[in-house]
């Protein structure tokens, strides 16, 4: 009687998950660029410059010695 208890027992429990198994959504379906959540993503990038301002500094090393005042 105990076996019969037990062998019950294990069927309903392969029966439970089977029926998990089969119930759960499966996403396999969605392609790769598909999201669940609906966003998109995208590799596009979009590059906006301006004109840009250079500015061109000179820098001496050494003393200069001569008759201009400073």
């Amino acid at each position: 009687m105990n076996k019969g208890i037990a062998a019950g027992v294990g069927v309903g429990i392969g029966l439970l998950a089977l029926a998990v198994i089969f119930l759960v959504p499966n996403d396999s379906g969605l392609s790769e660029n598909e999201s669940p959540m609906g966003v998109e993503l995208s590799d596009q990038v979009e590059v906006d410059t301006k004109e840009s301002k250079s500015y061109e500094v000179d820098i001496s090393e050494g003393l200069e010695v001569g008759d201009g005042t400073p």
